[in-house]
């Protein structure tokens, strides 16, 4: 069985050393490390003080205004995944809706597909916390009581912000792809598999 041939047209990076893939290689081939003391949060309890933290960013500034409200349902992963996608059809030289400029859409989109790979999506815990806490029976985590009172505490929508295929489909939404949607969750072999 011959395997299809796959070119790889346009490539976005977000990572410690910044929000594109030139950062990212600028950084590698000026010896950078992007690990540097923690800021995103108190890490005064934890034995490690330092980590890989991507940059500070505002994804309103990465979105077209007319996905501003769709944010609200953006974890930080997807909201990374976004970032480096907009990049990537920016650097294949591709033209979308979501890219709110002048130029017309050079992408079909019925015959334009996404499929993306990603590592692990991992909640806020910020936002889970007050739901185990109420689910705690003596110390330890108790199902019944998660059904009884902890899942009252969880918003409705936030599994959305949370499912593997929404990073694919809020880039779709973005960018007006409506071919074959996918998000690739394998750990490590991810991204290779999406390819």
């Amino acid at each position: 069985m011959t395997l299809p041939r796959v070119g790889i047209t346009g490539v976005g990076a977000v990572s410690p050393l910044g929000l594109t893939a030139q950062d990212l290689w600028d950084g590698l081939m000026n010896g950078q490390s992007g690990i540097r003391p923690i800021t995103a949060f108190d890490p005064a309890g934890f034995t490690c003080q330092l980590a890989g933290q991507v940059p500070e960013y505002k994804i309103r500034n990465h979105i077209p205004k007319s996905s501003r409200k769709a944010a609200k349902l953006m974890s930080r992963d997807i909201e990374l995944a976004v970032i480096a996608a907009n990049e990537a059809l920016r650097h294949a030289g591709f033209n979308t809706p979501g890219m709110e400029n002048s130029e017309p859409a050079t992408l079909v989109p019925t015959r334009t597909a996404i499929i993306l790979g990603a590592g692990l999506i991992s909640c806020d815990l910020v936002e889970l916390a007050p739901a185990v806490a109420a689910s705690l029976k003596d110390g330890q985590f108790d199902l019944k009581q998660w059904g009884l009172e902890g899942i009252q505490h969880v918003t409705p929508l936030w599994l959305l912000k949370y499912l593997p295929n929404m990073l694919a489909c809020h880039v779709s939404l973005i960018h007006d792809i409506q071919g074959p949607s996918n998000t690739i969750t394998c750990a490590e072999a991810s991204g290779h598999l999406a390819v």
